[in-house]
């Protein structure tokens, strides 16, 4: 068998680093970042311990990267969204039900963006990183579209930066409301036909009640 290119190893590279972080986000879904351990994303990616380190020099740095990565994907997956060809209130509405369903489609994935704001501050110092600054670039598509969508005047009138920010609060407090009606209606033992008829009347409640910050008058 002839050795391996450098390409070939690149490719295994970054490909164990995937391991590592899609089991980080299962783990840390069911735990939170202080008791997460290195020991179980291990053994959830199917990998050795000391190979987890050998791509990870320590958990924070690997949660560093896991942070990065998943704000890059959401950051992307929004400016990719709202850059659509499509009248501004319709964007809005599709945003809010694809965000929403999240919540019931990729439950640990969900679960990590509800919880991942109680825990930057295990990860970076108050000098390194800034939330604000994030959620200014994050809402930017939002922004946008709202200007847009007010000349359309598919959308009210008002300061473009804070009708994005009040309909994102509105779909994130609403996905925090999802997911422990979700743990509530499971810990009461409710049949999976109500779970869901329940969790679909609250998810519709909550895209209505974002779309209405927005609304036009």
């Amino acid at each position: 068998m002839s050795p391996r290119t450098k390409e070939q190893n690149e490719e295994i590279r970054k490909q164990r680093r995937q391991e590592i972080l899609q089991a980080a986000i299962l783990v840390y879904a069911d735990k939170g970042y202080a008791a997460s351990e290195i020991g179980e994303i291990a053994e959830r990616a199917g990998l050795a311990r000391g190979l987890v380190y050998h791509y990870f020099k320590s958990k924070q740095a690997l949660f560093r990267e896991l942070y990065e990565y998943m704000m890059d994907a959401t950051q992307q997956r929004t400016k990719a969204h709202f850059e659509q060809n499509l009248a501004a209130f319709q964007l809005f509405a599709d945003y809010a039900r694809m965000v929403c369903r999240q919540v019931l489609d990729a439950p640990a994935i969900s679960r990590f963006y509800t919880r991942i704001s109680l825990d930057v501050h295990y990860l970076y110092g108050a000098e390194e990183f800034s939330p604000f600054e994030w959620m200014k670039s994050f809402i930017e598509p939002m922004t946008q579209a709202i200007e847009r969508g007010i000349q359309e005047k598919s959308v009210r009138s008002g300061e473009p930066s804070l009708l994005a920010m009040q309909f994102w609060g509105a779909v994130s407090q609403g996905m925090h409301y999802l997911e422990q009606l979700k743990q509530e209606l499971a810990a009461e033992g409710t049949s999976e036909r109500e779970k869901e008829e329940k969790i679909h009347a609250v998810l519709e409640q909550v895209i209505e009640s974002a779309l209405a910050v927005i609304a036009p008058a």
